[in-house]
């Protein structure tokens, strides 16, 4: 972890210029990590109106991240969510499709109703190929994530999420003879902040 690349260049730099008798103190430092969830979509469709659900395990993925780092759920502080986007990850069309929609989400472990978390407006498929688009979250949807993340860290859940892609218009229209196919991500970028005891070298 970056933390304890700091703490080792501090410790030299006492070492170097303090001798060998470095004196050393317990200190409590916040560390903040970041990690994201994804929700995949698959699409095929003849009509511009669908909708296109997803389930995510929302907890697992934040187990996932806290594993990744070495930390516990009991090391959380506080978490919240920062940013979003969504790429498009499979499209072997040539049809330049333009979408406009919104993704929700919802909560399957607690009743929560429906939150829009993303909008896109008049989103070109081919655009989207291998890129992230960085999407404006609506505060609705990031106050339902966050609420969940909120009682993961008390203990109290174990959220699992439906993230559900809710299309209103496509140009040019599709039919049946000319379906319009594609896979991609919405992702959910979230900070989490632990705090961590570590004995750091006093310097003066």
């Amino acid at each position: 972890m970056k933390i304890a690349v700091s703490v080792m260049l501090v410790f030299l730099v006492c070492l170097a210029f303090g001798g060998g008798g470095c004196l050393m103190e317990k200190k409590v430092i916040e560390v903040v990590v970041t990690g994201e969830t994804c929700a995949e979509f698959g699409e095929d469709h003849d009509s511009p109106m669908f909708t296109t659900p997803a389930m995510v395990d929302y907890a697992g993925e934040i187990d996932r991240i806290l594993q990744d780092n070495d930390l516990d759920r009991s090391d959380i502080e506080k978490a919240a969510v920062t940013s979003a986007w969504y790429t498009v990850t499979d499209f072997t069309q040539s049809t330049n499709w333009l979408i406009t929609g919104e993704i929700t989400v919802a909560r399957n472990d607690v009743p929560s109703g429906t939150a829009t978390v993303i909008e896109y407006t008049n989103q070109s498929i081919p655009a989207a190929l291998g890129v992230n688009v960085w999407a404006t979250l609506n505060s609705d949807g990031v106050d339902l994530l966050n609420q969940a993340l909120s009682d993961y860290i008390s203990g109290g859940a174990y959220p699992v999420m439906t993230f559900t892609v809710a299309n209103g218009s496509v140009t040019p229209t599709p039919d049946p003879d000319n379906r319009m196919i594609f896979t991609w991500q919405a992702c959910i970028k979230m900070q989490i902040v632990v705090k961590e005891d570590v004995e750091l070298p006093q310097l003066f």
